[in-house]
């Protein structure tokens, strides 16, 4: 039942606003640690050179990545080819680059990362021929390559001239989510997961709150429920945090849906409650069910396709029926799935 958040991710518009903390937005708008006092004005002085992109640029992100020497998410510094050429029909193409990093996983080469010179343009078409002629080798076959010069980071597909990343150094901190969606392994592997939202719950978990802390959530805006088994259900909603679109999954007892429920009228609410009793065990409330709730954090759940921390509801204080939603109703629900907007209808005024 889990993946069912793969059919409720893709709709950005259907979103709660989950309050936020400053601390919190501390942590995720400004990750100083990242790259110390390094500035623009500094990258672009004649002193940073190549190594220095490497050690003061570079090395950081893909730290910060989770990218390392050892484990499974691996770095290869310079990593030479045995054949250092690609035969095009009759005749050897050489391929005259050496990127500074292969990012692997499981030994198995993933992207490849070269390293510039400030001076350099990232967006050189000679500097992205070299770059692409490595990627496509037989001894590596990545699907994507980048190219950093402190100042810029690119990313491309080798299907496509078209750059799926382009940022500047200011951007670096306030948009890390693109770099993770770029550049993490998982979404290099599966580059489908690009589509999903981020987790709310992993995004927490990241910050340090403790799993013992309460976090207290007023007039979350609930989109898709789902029973898990006799004794849990889960239900997943979009929401907005830090002004990202994220997912969000809360999981609860089987005696608590009645107070998620208690705000729809009585009709609705029999019928709601029916639905998630029999097969397919899943129903849509599409946004029109508003509830505040007391939360925790709760443990990470690995799917094929994706990791979430779902958050345990404690205690429901409010549950509120919201007959119309801002941004219309949910699209690619399948039809099997009982959708709540579809049995009530609201009377003309005056009637």
């Amino acid at each position: 039942m889990r993946t069912m958040r793969g059919w409720t991710t893709g709709h950005k518009q259907f979103t709660s606003k989950l309050p936020s903390t400053s601390p919190a937005e501390a942590l995720l708008r400004s990750p100083k640690d990242m790259f110390g006092h390094l500035t623009l004005d500094f990258i672009k002085s004649p002193d940073f050179k190549e190594d220095s992109v490497r050690e003061l640029v570079i090395l950081p992100i893909l730290n910060r990545l989770g990218y390392s020497a050892m484990g499974e998410a691996g770095v290869k510094r310079s990593k030479t080819l045995q054949h250092p050429f690609i035969r095009v029909g009759t005749t050897n193409h050489p391929v005259n680059i050496i990127p500074d990093y292969t990012l692997c996983y499981k030994e198995k080469p993933i992207f490849i990362l070269d390293a510039k010179s400030p001076s350099q343009d990232v967006l050189d078409p000679k500097h992205l021929q070299q770059a692409y002629s490595y990627a496509i080798h037989p001894e590596v076959k990545t699907r994507e390559f980048g190219l950093c010069n402190g100042s810029h980071l690119a990313v491309f597909s080798i299907d496509s001239s078209t750059p799926l990343l382009h940022l500047g150094f200011q951007d670096f901190e306030e948009k890390w989510q693109e770099i993770e969606k770029a550049l993490l392994p998982d979404n290099l592997l599966n580059p489908v997961l690009r589509q999903y939202q981020p987790d709310f719950g992993m995004k927490i978990a990241r910050l340090g709150v403790p799993r013992s802390s309460s976090i207290h959530l007023p007039g979350v805006r609930l989109n898709t429920f789902a029973k898990l088994d006799e004794e849990n259900y889960m239900v997943a909603t979009a929401c907005d945090f830090l002004d990202e679109p994220h997912m969000v999954s809360f999981d609860f007892p089987a005696e608590m849906l009645e107070s998620l429920l208690e705000g729809l009228p009585e009709q609705l609410r029999d019928e709601f409650s029916a639905a998630l009793r029999k097969f397919p065990f899943q129903a849509c409330a599409g946004l029109h069910l508003e509830v505040d709730l007391k939360t925790r954090l709760g443990d990470l759940q690995i799917c094929e396709m994706e990791q979430f921390i779902p958050l345990i509801i404690e205690e429901v204080s409010g549950s509120r029926f919201v007959p119309i939603v801002e941004n219309g109703e949910p699209e690619g629900i399948p039809p099997h799935v009982y959708q709540l907007h579809k049995h009530f209808k609201i009377a003309p005024n005056g009637e």
